[in-house]
């Protein structure tokens, strides 16, 4: 079914090391502007506190020192775990520390496999990916669609195996984070833990809301609220209009609604002849969002996309 019989993660086994080690990077740096968010490749729209620059890796020699400029955030720029106002300065840079490197994965990629042994985390930086479980006559069914900023496999801090798969839809840039210095830190931080909680809860939100879908919603109402929840969580809507990268496939979008390909293009066509979408270049835009919210029975408020400030202590 994949590219390669081992997954991803076998591959990179030792993909980064805390720079607290004094760990050198095989790695080269390319810096980027940082930006506080792009359709499509920030989710919730929030730069990290400090601005400054985006440090990616390309090739270098294991002799070059890995510098970054204090207040600077490199990998986990645009992240969820970057953007959160639950975090401390020392906190977020508890977790710069012990990540690794961003890499670079190709499309169709298979990060853990269903049913398989998961010691880290995977954050999607840049790109697409999906959490799907399949039955045993081959039916696969998407669970969740992973958006830039978003943990993959959250479930992996307490599961030692995955009830689902991890895969890329399209080509990506990930961060791994290993469950023990996770853990580990969320013990020694409470912001950390206090995060890793919030995000918990915030998907199980988002799961509710893709089930009732699947149970109470027509065709149309399932697509009309799917494309207004990821327009939501791009943060790519100005005003009454939206216009974000949407890269995934009749298929891949079936399988999220639990429809036909057949169903999903018909439906599509539908909004289309409607003026509630336009496709084009793989670009997804919304003309009528008010509109299209009401026909799927979309309230934002589910995503709780402002995260909770640190409470204060009496």
């Amino acid at each position: 079914m994949f590219k390669d019989d081992r997954p991803y993660y076998q591959h990179h086994a030792d993909a980064g090391t805390d720079r607290a080690e004094g760990a050198t990077l095989p790695d080269a740096v390319k810096v980027l502007p940082a930006r506080g968010h792009v359709a499509g490749q920030a989710q919730f729209g929030r730069a990290c506190p400090g601005g400054g620059v985006v440090i990616e890796t390309t090739q270098l020699g294991s002799s070059s020192a890995h510098h970054i400029a204090p207040r600077l955030s490199s990998r986990l720029a645009g992240t969820r775990l970057c953007a959160s106002r639950l975090l401390s300065r020392e906190e977020q840079h508890a977790l710069e520390d012990v990540v690794s490197p961003l890499k670079s994965v190709d499309a169709g990629t298979d990060l853990v496999r269903e049913g398989e042994r998961a010691d880290s985390l995977f954050i999607v930086s840049k790109g697409w990916a999906c959490r799907y479980t399949t039955t045993q006559e081959g039916g696969r069914q998407l669970p969740a669609l992973l958006v830039p900023g978003d943990i993959g496999n959250l479930d992996s801090l307490l599961f030692d195996r995955l009830d689902y798969g991890l895969r890329t839809l399209t080509r990506a840039m990930v961060v791994v984070l290993p469950r023990d210095r996770a853990l580990a830190l969320a013990a020694q931080h409470p912001g950390i833990a206090r995060l890793f909680t919030w995000l918990a809860l915030v998907e199980n939100a988002i799961l509710g809301k893709w089930a009732l879908s699947l149970g109470r919603r027509s065709a149309k109402e399932r697509l009309a609220h799917l494309l207004c929840e990821l327009s939501v969580r791009l943060d790519a809507e100005d005003g009454d209009q939206s216009s974000f990268a949407f890269p995934l496939t009749q298929e891949q979008i079936a399988d999220a609604l639990g429809l036909t390909s057949v169903h999903v293009n018909r439906t599509m066509q539908q909004l289309r002849s409607e003026g509630l979408i336009a496709v084009a270049n793989r670009t997804m835009t919304l003309p009528e969002v008010a509109r299209l919210r009401q026909i799927g029975g979309f309230d934002p408020r589910y995503l709780h996309i402002d995260t909770p400030a640190e409470p204060e202590l009496a």
